[in-house]
């Protein structure tokens, strides 16, 4: 997660842990980054096995991912929940790109973007999936928000890597 706020003086560490205690995070979490940083990728971690009709989820600080394989109509069909700590400091709609997603390293068709509300429950579904295919899929999200009276600029990119099977 990113904020970006609107001017006003360097933040300094205690600033940055108050947000940080706002949002959920343990003391030191948040760092200031300069203007311009280079996308690093996530590290490196096995594929997730999505069994036929089990509904696994992951939470963090950000929110909860939810997928299932639907092998009975070949999809895998997601949700993602912004949490309540980060609604909290949201001002405004969500800016959501829609989902994009890859089968066994192919780029497929993305998913349709919302302008919603914070508290949305954002969903899609991606087909087809067969057995033991590789998917990768994920979203980013823009908002306002205001933290300690300081206003600015948000973003949320959740990301998902996982292998249907029976």
């Amino acid at each position: 997660m990113r904020f970006t706020f609107n001017g006003g003086p360097k933040l300094t560490r205690a600033d940055l842990d108050r947000v940080g205690a706002r949002l959920g995070l343990g003391k030191g979490s948040l760092r200031a980054a300069p203007v311009r940083t280079a996308r690093t990728g996530a590290a490196e971690r096995p594929s997730a096995t999505l069994r036929c009709d089990k509904n696994p989820s992951w939470s963090n600080a950000n929110g909860t991912l939810a997928a299932r394989f639907n092998c009975h109509h070949s999809t895998i069909d997601w949700g993602f929940k912004i949490s309540a700590r980060v609604q909290s400091v949201i001002t405004g709609n969500v800016h959501e790109s829609g989902v994009s997603w890859w089968r066994n390293g192919r780029r497929m068709p993305k998913n349709a973007g919302h302008v919603v509300g914070r508290s949305y429950h954002f969903h899609g579904t991606l087909k087809p999936v067969r057995y033991a295919d590789h998917v990768q899929f994920q979203d980013y999200m823009t908002f306002r928000v205001n933290i300690g009276g300081r206003p600015g600029t948000g973003s949320l990119t959740w990301a998902a890597d996982v292998t249907a099977k029976k």
